[in-house]
């Protein structure tokens, strides 16, 4: 990934992946935005979404686009998380997003583990209160010691902006110390374009968006054209490489 911030972008059909992908956006993550904040998108639309962003890449000779996807909420047994990442690496997606509930949880780390003796790049999504725990230092090392591609944070509710429920030392102490221990660092979690300015200035790998960009400010919309290609102007030739 590029040592300058980039854009990630949420979307959950076909048609809105040819919308950032037509914007130069370069990490498309896909979920399903209708429900919880990481509920997993289908298997199908996933799979075409991949097949429109593999296409793409051969058509303009792209290799800096990367597909993340989120495997849910929760998960009920062992088994049932090797099948939710499994069956998204076969269909394409190369960066898989596990939320705390998960990559926290004891019960799954024989499994984490084995996925990523593989080579899989596993992002570890914290929660906004898990950033002001004291044992924050110590949880960033030892997801880099398992070998974690990349940390993130992300709300649940996108009702208020991440901004608004963690003070900025807050987030520049997560930042700096992911960064350190080279894991990719992202911010995301309600935010718009006014927030662009303000974070970039804290130097993560990228900001992750999609309620902000929707319209109505609703998730569940479909994404604003406008609003997309106002982000990727406002950050293209200044953050993003």
């Amino acid at each position: 990934m590029s040592q300058q911030m980039q854009v990630l972008m949420s979307v959950n059909s076909a048609t809105e992946a040819q919308l950032v992908l037509s914007a130069g956006v370069p990490l498309i993550d896909l979920k399903d935005t209708s429900h919880g904040a990481l509920a997993a998108l289908d298997i199908e639309t996933s799979k075409v979404i991949a097949d429109i962003v593999h296409a793409h890449r051969q058509q303009f000779e792209t290799s800096g686009i990367v597909v993340s996807a989120t495997i849910g909420d929760n998960c009920a047994t062992a088994a049932d998380l090797i099948t939710l990442i499994e069956r998204r690496l076969e269909v394409g997606v190369e960066v898989i997003k596990l939320p705390e509930s998960i990559w926290a949880d004891p019960a799954y780390q024989v499994i984490i583990d084995g996925f990523l003796a593989q080579g899989t790049r596993l992002i570890a999504v914290l929660l906004p209160t898990s950033l002001a725990d004291s044992s924050l230092d110590k949880r960033l090392h030892s997801l880099a010691m398992q070998g974690y591609w990349g940390v993130m944070v992300d709300t649940v509710q996108k009702s208020s902006a991440l901004v608004d429920m963690v003070a900025m030392p807050v987030l520049t102490k997560f930042i700096s110390t992911a960064k350190s221990l080279h894991l990719i660092v992202g911010i995301a979690g309600g935010l718009a374009l006014t927030h662009v300015e303000m974070l970039s200035t804290l130097n993560p790998d990228y900001l992750g968006f999609r309620s902000g960009l929707c319209e109505d400010g609703l998730r569940s919309q479909s994404l604003s054209a406008e609003r997309v290609y106002q982000l990727m102007s406002k950050v293209s030739g200044k953050f993003v490489g």
